[in-house]
């Protein structure tokens, strides 16, 4: 077995671990999408395509409120403008390949495949293009294969799309926080960050508390990193 099978495969094994988080979220986007009119092949035909949780469990939610198909696009594009950074990022620490090359990991890139690579750069000081694309089709074809599940689960159990999907979008990311945890600056950062959320909260800024948290928390710990890098 060659070296970039083996990074490969490490990649798809790593990602694994999210299958506890992405099949529930899957079969409850499969059981909405059959719940608000939405045909198995447009189901199915979303997930392949836009390949985006929130994104698409925004899409339905606007399309069962009548929203036009501009609304629609325009609101998941704001929301993935993310994924932009995320594929930079990534291509810059796996440089001298070919564009097209590029394309696995930008076009399948999400949070949790992010968080792996992020993990391994920070614990080896490199991530390989195999693990990345490895870790990127796992987590795709486990986010099919819980959609093509919760459609039919969906028709055999009407009540699977009033679960809730909140709750298991804070347990994903709650998941995808914990893999990020490399160092005492990272935990700090995520302390600072789930005060300030919770303050902007309390004070009356529910909508940008997670927005608002996350930069502060981020710009205040760079300066203390910085701080103590310079201070030895």
């Amino acid at each position: 077995m060659t070296k970039d099978s083996k990074e490969f495969i490490q990649g798809s094994a790593s990602a694994i671990v999210f299958a506890f988080e992405l099949l529930p979220l899957g079969l409850l986007f499969g059981a909405m999408s059959a719940d608000v009119g939405l045909s198995a092949t447009a189901a199915i035909g979303m997930s392949g395509l836009v390949f985006a949780g929130a994104s698409q469990f925004l899409a339905i939610t606007m399309l069962s409120a009548g929203a036009s198909m501009t609304t629609i696009v325009l609101s998941t594009l704001f929301i993935n403008l993310r994924h932009f950074l995320m594929s930079s990022y990534v291509a810059g620490v796996i440089p001298g390949r070919r564009l097209a090359s590029y394309l696995p990991v930008g076009l399948f890139i999400t949070d949790e495949s992010f968080a792996l690579a992020s993990q391994r750069l920070g614990r080896n000081g490199k991530v390989s293009y195999y693990y990345i694309v490895g870790a990127n089709l796992s987590i795709y074809v486990q986010w099919m294969i819980a959609t093509l599940a919760g459609i039919w689960l969906g028709s055999a159990l009407p009540g699977l799309a009033d679960l809730g999907m909140q709750a298991a979008l804070y347990a994903l990311f709650a998941a995808i926080l914990a893999l990020s945890l490399s160092n005492w600056v990272d935990v700090l950062a995520a302390v600072l960050a789930a005060i300030l959320a919770i303050l902007f909260t309390i004070y009356g800024h529910p909508n940008l508390a997670v927005l608002l948290a996350s930069l502060l928390a981020s710009i205040t710990m760079l300066g203390v990193q910085k701080w103590t890098h310079k201070s030895g």
